[in-house]
């Protein structure tokens, strides 16, 4: 925390540098107490705790067309440090990078440095908000505008291993459209390589689209990724042939208490011979699974969560607006694999089990949000075995205030 009063200070001097400098600072400081008994053992107690983020951010505007941002972030849990005068130098660089618009007087801009990005449903490529820390990219991107098409050309290191010839590093290279095709819908095709020196060890490309419409009060999406290529694996090369696909709608009903009703349904493919030299299980990206597929977060990482099985994830939703800014909102999850488990008994089965998932939000005033929920865990036969028998159990309380 020392370090990040000592930034703000140098940053509050740096904005006295120049008159002519447009400057804005932003912050946000977010404390979340959660109890958590998600280990499917009722024998032992809920651990309780509270996580901290704190982020200060400075944006600037120098001249016309160009621009810049820097954010600092502290990461925490109360009382992890040693005692209350020691620093585990929690801060980090969340963000810092310029852009440059209409480059050279042409239709193009230019992001360079640390940045946040998120696209479409962020099923793909997600800022990750609900996570204590957050995701970051380092990289560059290339926008090109048009009436008619919108392209981000996105490259990024993820691994940087400073071994002789790039060894082992891994590389992102992306291309986002926004289509304006269609009045009321948002139409995104993609592709995702991500590719590691040397190729053999991982060569992967992610194909696919998010369609958004919004038709009156119905409001459905999709999202589509089939995944090719090769990687190393288990003493040997596989090729690549995976799939994800969802498909969500919800129609906003009359009432005073402003009622939504939605359902949806998520499938990533599981590979039914994991022996073979053919990978047929879907791999998580850069997504949100907090946001998908479920509060409890279960299934955040494809394939580990999902044991190389697959996913058939169906929702039901029911919203209400009880008052101005309290909204209400119950979620029921039924998890269930692609491809059959082998129990103990030599019968199979392809339930993971059930989630029913509550969450309060109350926005107090345009800075602050307070928001609360409750989730229970159902294990079926899948996770009976592999992770225990009991019920399941988390809750949370949280504050977000923006200045």
């Amino acid at each position: 925390m020392k370090r990040l009063l000592l930034i703000t200070a140098i940053l509050l001097s740096v904005s006295g540098l120049s008159a002519q400098e447009t400057l804005k600072f932003s912050a946000q400081i977010r404390p979340r107490f959660e109890i958590d008994n998600k280990d499917f053992k009722s024998s032992t107690r809920a651990n309780t705790f509270t996580a901290l983020r704190t982020r200060l951010g400075l944006s600037f505007l120098p001249v016309k067309n160009f621009s810049g941002f820097i954010e600092v972030q502290d990461s925490r849990n109360y009382g992890e440090e040693t005692s209350t005068v020691a620093n585990m130098k929690n801060l980090d660089l969340h963000q810092a990078y310029f852009k440059v618009e209409e480059i050279f007087s042409l239709p193009l801009d230019l992001k360079v440095g640390r940045f946040e990005a998120a696209y479409g449903s962020e099923r793909f490529i997600s800022v990750v908000g609900w996570n204590n820390i957050g995701r970051s990219f380092d990289g560059g991107i290339i926008t090109f505008k048009n009436e008619s098409v919108d392209i981000d050309l996105f490259a990024a290191r993820e691994f940087e291993k400073s071994l002789v010839g790039d060894s082992t590093d891994q590389n992102i290279y992306s291309l986002f459209a926004d289509l304006k095709l269609v009045e009321s819908y948002k139409i995104q095709p993609f592709i995702i390589w991500q590719r590691v020196q040397p190729t053999s060890v991982l060569n992967r490309a992610t194909i696919g689209f998010n369609v958004k419409g919004n038709l009156n009060k119905f409001n459905h999406e999709i999202d589509f990724g089939y995944q090719t290529g090769s990687f190393y694996s288990g003493g040997r090369n596989q090729d690549i042939s995976a799939y994800t696909f969802s498909l969500s709608a919800d129609y906003s009903l009359a009432g005073k208490l402003k009622p939504v009703i939605g359902v949806q349904a998520d499938f990533a493919s599981g590979d039914n011979n994991p022996a073979d030299n053919n990978f047929k299980s879907y791999t998580s990206l850069y997504a949100s699974g907090h946001k998908f597929f479920g509060y409890m977060d279960y299934f955040v990482n494809f394939p580990n969560d999902t044991y190389g099985l697959g996913l058939l994830d169906l929702i039901g939703k029911i919203g209400i607006t009880p008052i101005t800014d309290l909204k209400f909102n119950f979620h029921f999850h039924l998890f269930n694999s692609m491809e059959d488990y082998t129990l103990t008994t030599g019968s199979k089965s392809k339930s993971f089990g059930t989630e029913f998932d509550f969450v309060a939000s109350y926005k107090y005033n345009s800075n602050v949000t307070f928001e609360g929920g409750a989730s229970l865990f159902s294990a079926g036969d899948i996770f009976k075995e592999k992770r225990g028998k009991d019920t399941a159990t988390w809750f949370y309380l949280m504050a977000v205030a923006n200045f």
